[in-house]
């Protein structure tokens, strides 16, 4: 076999070198897109340097995964099925580009690909290997090559290094814009996935919200949320929303990848990472994905970003305890409100009743006229009693649909009062809940301290809100004098919640009115008396 000898550069190599690097540079300026570009560079660069193929591959950022592949004039044998032959498997530059031997543009004396394609490889046996490297990251490889054994001369090589310092650089910046880009989408679908968390009250709403959002907003594959038990005073940990699988025992694993195998895997043969979810110091739960197995720099995009969304739920898990407690907090205040109530209101006036009918039956057993005046006063402290036991009552009867109109019917039907409804209904759960139960309280002072005057409520609409105003003739209060009063406190609190203006308008003899604007107005507190 005769030795390799050196090709002889073009008698106007060195005279075309500067032209051929002003194309290059021209065509990569023009073309976002490396790929694109390199395919419209190689035919001109073969052409200006008398060769004839020529192909580029380029790297994924781990530097060891090929992502994409230039061409230009293949043989049948490297073309065909699409560039198989180069798409698959590995090769001398590529193993050498990997261990970092391949440094600078080197003669491939013998190329496997070459050596182990089948079909018309064109004549081709040897090529020239140029590494693209910029900063230190080995980005990709850029192949040329010419039918037959003549080496290719310094001249040619370091024209041929020259054009892989330019692609190496645009390659660089393709790649800075596309992950600013890609942060960018990351960062947004982020802040939507937070924004869904924010209104979640449970861990199995947290759970369903967090792994919807991982898959719709963030591009995740799978996603599986699993909660410490011992929350909840359970043994291990178990996946929410359940799924039937049994607890897992132990803690919970450190971060990083999980293979199919783990019981933290969301259940794919792909490879998944998993996040512990913490809150100060202690791991309440774990987040494991399955990411795209496609473009490994998406997923160093990503990773950064649901690392953060894990500190999201871990939020929102933390915010639904407290809110739960909160919730049962409320709950036992609002028993021990009722229970006062029956003891100091409803008890207190059938006691008097049963005084005054006690007292009417002796003056009717003793024949004296002031029986019968006796007995009716009688009667309507028992009728009292029975409305203030009917308002209480039917606190403890939650609305059976979601409507605030349906709700304050019932609540006039139930304690006679009058109602005037013309807004939209709120679509906020909590809105229509605490405007309800503000009406309730309202009514429920008015029957207390003025159980024979009419009660009035008007819910008119006004801009993108309402305003609910309670109105009773009774005797009034001082609002200021009633501060602390547990009823008005809870109005208040209620209003507080929901961004609400609660104004108190009373005076003594004048009766009182409880009004409720949703939302507050800018220029108004959320509490107003007068």
């Amino acid at each position: 076999m005769p030795s390799p000898r050196p090709v002889a550069p073009p008698p106007s190599a060195d005279a075309s070198a500067v032209a051929i690097l002003h194309q290059v540079a021209s065509i990569l300026n023009e073309e976002p897109d490396v790929v694109a570009a390199m395919n419209r560079v190689l035919p001109r660069l073969t052409a200006a340097l008398g060769l004839h193929t020529a192909w580029m591959f380029l790297f994924q950022s781990d530097g060891r995964t090929v992502s994409q592949i230039a061409s230009s004039g293949l043989p049948p044998a490297l073309a065909e099925g699409r560039r198989r032959p180069l798409r698959h498997g590995t090769c001398f530059c590529q193993d050498a580009f990997r261990a970092e031997h391949l440094t600078r543009a080197v003669n491939i004396v013998e190329c496997s690909r070459l050596r182990d394609a089948t079909g018309d490889t064109g004549r081709l046996v040897l090529h020239a290997s140029v590494p693209l490297t910029s900063k230190g990251q080995r980005l990709g490889i850029l192949n040329v090559a010419s039918p037959g054994r003549e080496l290719f001369g310094k001249d040619v090589l370091a024209v041929l290094s020259a054009v892989g310092q330019q692609v190496a650089v645009a390659v660089e910046r393709t790649r800075l814009y596309r992950d600013v880009d890609r942060r960018a989408v990351a960062l947004t679908g982020l802040q939507e996935a937070v924004a869904d968390l924010q209104t979640a009250h449970s861990d199995a709403e947290v759970a369903d919200r967090a792994i919807a959002a991982a898959r719709t907003r963030l591009g995740v594959r799978r996603a599986a949320l699993w909660l410490d038990g011992a929350r909840h005073g359970q043994p291990g940990w178990h996946r929410v929303p359940a799924n039937g699988r049994a607890p897992v025992g132990g803690p919970p694993p450190t971060p990083g990848p999980v293979g199919p195998g783990s019981p933290w895997h969301p259940g794919t043969r792909h490879p998944a990472e998993v996040l512990p979810l913490i809150t100060g110091a202690q791991v309440i739960g774990v987040l494991s994905l399955v990411l795209n197995p496609g473009d490994r720099d998406d997923q160093g995009v990503l990773r950064p970003v649901l690392h953060a969304y894990a500190t999201h739920i871990a939020l929102a898990l933390a915010n639904a305890e407290l809110l739960a407690e909160t919730e049962r907090l409320g709950a036992l205040e609002e028993r021990q409100r009722l229970a006062r109530e029956l003891h100091d209101a409803v008890s207190q006036e059938l006691f008097s009743a049963t005084l005054t009918l006690a007292a009417a039956e002796r003056l009717v057993a003793a024949g004296q006229p002031q029986g019968s005046t006796v007995l009716t006063q009688g009667r309507t402290q028992v009728q009292h009693g029975l409305a203030e036991l009917r308002a209480l009552v039917y606190e403890l009867v939650p609305p059976d649909d979601d409507r605030l109109a349906s709700a304050l019917h019932r609540l006039a039907e139930a304690t006679g009062a009058c109602l005037t409804f013309d807004a939209e209904n709120p679509t906020r759960v909590d809105v229509r809940r605490a405007l309800y139960r503000i009406a309730q309280e309202a009514v429920h002072n008015a029957l207390r301290h003025a159980p024979r005057t009419p009660i009035t409520m008007c819910c008119a609409g006004r801009g993108a809100g309402l305003v609910l105003s309670i109105t009773d003739a009774g005797p009034g209060f001082e609002p200021a004098a009633q501060s602390r009063g547990l009823g008005l406190r809870h109005m208040r609190e209620r209003a507080d919640a929901i961004g609400a203006a609660l104004t108190i308008i009373s005076r003594p003899g004048a009766g009182t009115t409880v009004q409720v604007e949703w939302p507050a107005p800018p220029a108004v507190g959320k509490e107003g008396s007068q």
